[in-house]
């Protein structure tokens, strides 16, 4: 069994799969093929709850950020998974703006370059001058940006169910806000979103 934590960051792969699990069946494809009609009806039925949840699902951010947390999948199983590639990116384009909108840099992420020393060598004017007019400053790449442009996974035993929290703590300093998003959003118990009382009545009976 799968932690909760890990679950919200499969949550839309486990979607689209079940979605194609769903659509076979209800059209009678491949190992569904002899499946009687009371079962494809029932699953047509099934359908329209499940498009109800993912509808739901699909206008909160959480699941989607989970899901690119995951340095081996990042934004390439929304690419993958969904069939309109102008939508994938869209909706990437969204979670890159809402990670620079709650993470901001606040430390502006620019390094002052180290003062060039020119009393001891002789040099042209021209090189001189050129010289001078370099920005004393030097802009970094966001962290954000790295994270995305960056192809890494470190060999953590991805058996042990805590494997992305421990590569997120081993990266925190690589990675500072991309690791703040991690424990925010990894952190979530996929019980815990609000989609979910959709279809966990009870615990708002609770009032929990």
């Amino acid at each position: 069994m799968l932690s909760d934590a890990l679950k919200i960051g499969l949550a839309v792969l486990v979607c689209c799969e079940l979605y194609d699990l769903l659509h076979d069946t209800a059209e009678r494809k491949e190992d569904f093929a002899d499946i009687d009609e009371d079962v494809t009806s029932a699953v047509r039925e099934s359908i329209k709850k499940y498009i109800k949840y993912y509808t739901f699902m699909d206008i909160s951010n959480t699941y989607y950020t989970a899901l690119i947390l995951d340095p081996r999948v990042k934004g390439d199983l929304l690419l993958y998974e969904l069939d309109d590639e102008d939508t994938s990116r869209k909706i990437l384009q969204a979670l890159h703006g809402n990670l620079y909108k709650k993470y901001p840099d606040t430390t502006n992420q620019r390094t002052m370059a180290e003062p060039t020393d020119y009393s001891h060598k002789k040099q042209k004017v021209g090189s001189w001058m050129l010289r001078r007019l370099q920005p004393q400053d030097k802009p970094q790449s966001s962290n954000i940006d790295r994270y995305f442009d960056n192809i890494w996974v470190d060999a953590i035993d991805m058996e042990d169910l805590n494997w992305l929290f421990e590569l997120w703590r081993v990266h925190r300093k690589d990675y500072p806000w991309m690791a703040a998003a991690a424990r925010d959003y990894l952190a979530i118990l996929a019980s815990e979103v609000s989609v979910e009382r959709l279809f966990n009545s009870e615990r708002d009976v609770l009032g929990v």
